[in-house]
């Protein structure tokens, strides 16, 4: 297809085209403000541990907290479900793009770890939509569909902190080449 990441060099060309402070800065003031929505939502919320902010949960998990959500306010499940598909879809594509152009950046030759943040944004979608659609449809019973979000919140946490630590360790190797290459 003409029109796709691959007939047109992949990935890499275009996170190359979108690698400019600009777009740095926009994902970095979108991130802000989507860690300041979460800060509201959780003090809306009450507090309780959401879904995505965990690692696992079970059917039961979700259908607790969901219970929760309804005796807390009648309101809530809907608040939840709404940021859910809202803010929470703006987030992972700021801080997967900020990921992914730090890790171009830190391995301009070697492989392509930039798709590590890029995958787990995209599982933190699916997970977000998962999440929502559980949200809004819940009736007083635990839902099956649960562990296909469960999945994609394992999917998500794995790939994001492998992405966090391939940065680390390529933030200290660059350290170490600029230290290395003063002495010089």
């Amino acid at each position: 297809m003409p029109g796709t990441l691959a007939a047109r060099g992949g990935i890499r060309p275009v996170l190359q085209r979108l690698a400019t402070r600009r777009v740095v800065v926009l994902a970095v003031v979108a991130s802000l403000l989507c860690l300041a929505a979460f800060h509201w939502r959780d003090a809306r919320l009450g507090g309780l541990e959401l879904l995505d902010t965990r690692q696992w949960y079970t059917p039961d998990q979700a259908a607790a907290l969901f219970a929760a959500l309804d005796r807390l306010d009648p309101r809530a499940r809907a608040v939840y479900a709404w940021t859910e598909v809202s803010v929470d879809l703006v987030f992972p594509v700021a801080y997967g793009l900020l990921l992914a152009l730090a890790l171009l950046r830190l391995f301009a030759n070697g492989r392509p770890l930039y798709l590590l943040p890029l995958a787990g944004a995209v599982t933190d979608v699916f997970e977000n939509i998962s999440i929502a659609l559980l949200a809004a449809t819940y009736g007083g019973a635990s839902s099956s569909w649960t562990r296909v979000a469960a999945v994609f919140t394992l999917l998500k946490s794995v790939l994001i902190l492998a992405a966090l630590v391939v940065a680390v360790y390529g933030t200290i190797r660059w350290l170490w080449v600029v230290g290395n290459a003063r002495e010089r």
